[in-house]
């Protein structure tokens, strides 16, 4: 009696078993492909990178599309700093944003560069200025390969009185 316990219980998975293979689909699952959302379409052409020698003039900036609007915060350290900080700010094309490049021209014509690689809220560059006047721009590359110059403006330096 003890071994009828012990074999029906077993034949009975056995058959489960061999049921569940031959119940399989014969031709392959199929996973459907993910749908990619189309980026959108650009206002104004991507600002070209310059190739003129470094001016401290400013010149004009580009408008990024409405969906992808950020903002960049542009300040000198306090008052009697030479202490240039860009801080990103985030915004609707946060998720789109690739790099934030910021380009200091000096009164000499000298040109120092920074970049954050995806950048996140709160993230900052900060470059030394001069004792002059210094042409700060801040360009963002988007995921779409776009380059928009967002911010080109100049930072005096507040000498002591």
């Amino acid at each position: 009696m003890d071994m009828r316990i012990i074999i029906i219980p077993a034949l009975t998975l056995a058959l489960l078993l061999i049921m569940a293979g031959c119940s399989s689909p014969s031709e392959p699952v199929v996973t459907p492909k993910p749908t990619l959302v189309p980026a959108p379409a650009l206002t104004k052409p991507p600002t070209a990178v310059p190739t003129t020698p470094a001016s401290t003039e400013p010149g004009p900036v580009d408008t990024l599309p409405s969906e992808w609007d950020l903002s960049v915060t542009v300040e000198k350290g306090g008052m009697y700093t030479r202490t240039i900080i860009a801080r990103f700010d985030g915004g609707k094309g946060l998720m789109y944003a690739s790099r934030m490049d910021v380009r200091v021209t000096y009164l000499d014509g000298t040109v120092k560069t920074d970049s954050i690689i995806k950048p996140r809220m709160g993230d900052t560059i900060e470059i030394l200025g001069s004792t002059g006047t210094d042409r700060v721009e801040v360009t963002m590359l988007m995921a779409s390969g776009g380059t928009y110059k967002i911010i080109d403006r100049q930072m005096p330096y507040r000498a002591k009185d």
